[in-house]
């Protein structure tokens, strides 16, 4: 650096306690130039004309004092004239002062995230929060070198944005950027930039531009070798209305029969929302249910009846009308109705009524009643479910036939006898897997618990009271470890279980551990706990029918082993055709759509042009709700830099005086021009006499 830029240096640490540097020092050689007028100014080399006065006595006086006057005016019309110039040279040389002393030189590596979820579909001033995020990104690129890498995330963190690019292709990559249905919370995101920074030797900055949704902004510890740096997006109005979710207020769906369908929406404003219209459509028949009015914060279930006419997959969407966030407007879900469900009863001699009973006004169910000597083996193929009617005992053969058919997927609910032979039992309980059963005990038990998380009461129940009937019993079947080897469905209080579930092979064996004879077991007198027992063990396959899946989180799809060919071509059809990957577990084949479900929508599940299962894909729910994280909170934690979007500001010149330290030619600019007023004014108010 030159004498002169240290000269400066030392004059404003004196002054100012601090460094000024230059970015073109060169140029304060130019300053030597102002030598050139104050030696004219010295050596002012004007010739004088000689005037006779009769007498000079009368005018000394009024000479003297204005001549005192006029060098004080010239000397500061000099001084004007060389600030100009000074100030003018200065600003060539681009004086600034460091932020940091300690602040890093060389490469840098910006790793940039880009909120892109669906959220952003809020407006600002002008833009929508996704557009004016991509600007704000282009301008902190732009504040940074050519020789800087980059990297650009979105919310789906796939590997091609692991890869540190350049600076032409980072803004490149920012105008291919499009929403995406996945949703990761930022400490995700922090813990994705803080693994790419290790990989890498320039020093680390890390950006993320969002709108920090409570739901989503997770920063728990901040690395502070990691410098980041928020810039949070506001929009204008923050309001949504969103269809949360909708079930089937029956677990079974029978043809010909009218289904109520309820559907949760949610009004995320504090404004109450009128005249939310709203459509239901089936398999692509649209229809209007009319418009709901919503509570500020608040939701309304609503229903609307469905009536299915066909047997096979069904396709319901269910909308409604709300703007500017429209992701979470649509909520699609699927089932499936079979045309008939065959039930075998086995009886020792007599049919149960409360079987026969729940079976009767159901058109698509068709129950069949036999005698354990009636009894075809042969034909137990055919039958969805057989029921074991408190049969004293069973057979080798029978037992083996039964193993075998629950193998391929068959369902059996077994009822013992009081008098029952043990051992017999035990042979079938130690054949399907299940927990031998101990000597039959007379001891009133009650139940005190019922498992909703199990398929056969999953969805059963909008919800559990607190008084709610349950069975008891006055003598049962202790089975042995209850619910170490199954899942238990209702327990009694003591802790053993009434009803335990196994899932052996392809198929189910339940046990209810009491005879169904009401003189001794009141659960047939419980409709709401033994009909759904009856109907979902008829429906139970090891292919679990989800309503709706989640993009994003669902990733394995299960299915029946049985339908499906493991070793032909299988396509899921919708928005986007691909090939799933497929993987074996147990009875199940699980298909992965390794994130190749974007839009949401219904997919069909297809092997060799047939359809094997009919798939609906909702949008992620989290970011719904578009409260925002407290950025006063945020700013609490030192490791964050806080930065505020406001309409004027340019991120590039904010991120050059962040790097550089603050930028002073400006100013020098301004002096200069205010030293040229300054002297304009002294030559033309301040007359010579």
């Amino acid at each position: 650096m030159c004498v002169q830029a240290f000269l400066f240096q030392l004059i404003l640490v004196d002054i100012f306690g601090t460094t000024m540097q230059f970015l073109y020092p060169p140029f304060l050689w130019a300053l030597t130039a102002l030598s050139i007028p104050i030696v004219l100014h010295l050596f002012y080399f004007r010739r004088y004309k000689k005037i006779y006065f009769s007498s000079l006595r009368f005018l000394r006086e009024v000479k003297e004092e204005t001549s005192a006057r006029n060098r004080l005016r010239n000397l500061l019309i000099l001084l004007s004239r060389l600030l100009v110039f000074a100030f003018m040279i200065l600003a060539f040389a681009q004086p600034y002062i460091p932020i940091s002393e300690t602040q890093k030189e060389g490469i840098h590596d910006i790793s940039i995230f880009v909120d892109n979820s669906y959220s952003m579909q809020s407006f600002g001033q002008d833009l929508s929060l996704f557009d004016r995020s991509r600007q704000k990104a282009k301008e902190i690129i732009m504040g940074y070198g050519q020789e800087d890498h980059f990297q650009i995330l979105g919310h789906e963190l796939s590997p091609s944005q692991n890869l540190w690019i350049s600076r032409d292709e980072a803004l490149l990559r920012l105008e291919e950027m499009e929403f995406t249905p996945e949703v990761k919370p930022l400490s995700v995101v922090t813990g994705r930039q803080k693994q790419s920074f290790a990989r890498e030797d320039g020093s680390p900055v890390a950006w993320i531009i969002s709108d920090f949704q409570k739901s989503i902004t997770d920063f728990n510890q901040v690395d502070s070798l990691y410098p980041l740096n928020l810039l949070p997006l506001k929009s204008v109005q923050e309001k949504n209305i969103a269809i949360d979710s909708a079930w089937f207020e029956s677990p079974l769906q029978t043809l010909n029969q009218t289904a109520p369908l309820l559907f949760s929406i949610h009004n995320y404003t504090g404004e109450d929302a009128d005249n939310v219209r709203v459509t239901v459509s089936l398999d692509g028949q649209e229809r209007p249910e009319g418009s709901v009015d919503i509570a500020g914060g608040k939701f309304k279930i609503d229903t609307s009846n469905i009536t299915v006419l066909s047997t096979g997959w069904h396709e319901v969407a269910i909308r409604i009308s709300d703007f500017p966030v429209t992701f979470d407007d649509a909520y699609f879900l699927t089932f499936y109705v079979e045309q008939n469900l065959k039930i075998l009863s086995i009886n020792d001699h007599t049919s149960n009524e409360a079987v026969s009973a729940v079976f009767a006004s159901q058109k698509n169910f068709i129950l069949d009643q036999s005698t354990i000597n009636s009894l075809e083996f042969a034909s137990l193929t055919t039958y969805d479910l057989i029921i074991l009617n408190e049969l004293p005992s069973f057979s080798s053969g029978l037992t083996s036939v039964l193993h075998k058919y629950v193998q391929d997927g068959g369902k059996v609910l077994f009822f013992p006898a009081a008098n029952g032979s043990l051992d017999s039992y035990n042979s079938l309980m130690t054949i399907m897997g299940a927990g031998k059963l101990q000597p039959f005990a007379t001891q009133e038990r009650q139940v005190g618990k019922i498992n909703t998380e199990a398929y056969v009461y999953h969805n059963v129940f909008s919800r559990t009271r607190s008084n709610m009937r349950l069975p008891k019993v006055s003598a049962s079947f202790p089975i042995e470890g209850s619910g170490s080897r199954g899942q238990s469905l209702l327990s009694f209080r003591d802790g053993g279980d009434l009803i335990t579930f196994y899932t052996p092979g392809k198929g189910a064996f339940c046990v209810v551990t009491a005879p169904l004879d009401q003189k001794i077991n009141d659960l047939s007198l419980q409709p709401e706990v033994f009909v759904p027992l009856l109907y979902k063990m008829s429906l139970y396959s090891s292919d679990e029918r989800n309503l709706a899946y989640t993009i994003g989180k669902d990733q394995l799809i299960p299915m029946d082993k049985s339908k499906i060919d493991i070793d032909k071509d299988i396509q899921i059809k919708g928005s986007a055709q691909f090939i799933p990957g497929i993987s074996a577990l147990g009875s199940k084949i699980l298909l992965d759509v390794q994130g190749q479900v974007k839009e949401a929508g219904f997919y069909k599940v297809t092997q060799r042009d047939s359809v094997i299962s009919s798939l609906a894909f909702n949008y992620d729910r989290r970011e719904s709700d578009l409260t925002l994280a407290n950025v006063e909170e945020l700013a609490k934690n030192k490791m964050l830099k806080i930065w505020t979007d406001e309409e004027k500001t340019d991120f590039t010149q904010l991120i050059e005086e962040t790097r550089q330290g603050k930028q002073l030619w400006k100013w020098c600019i301004i002096l200069s021009l205010i030293f040229i007023a300054m002297e304009i004014a002294l030559i033309r108010l301040w007359k010579n006499r």
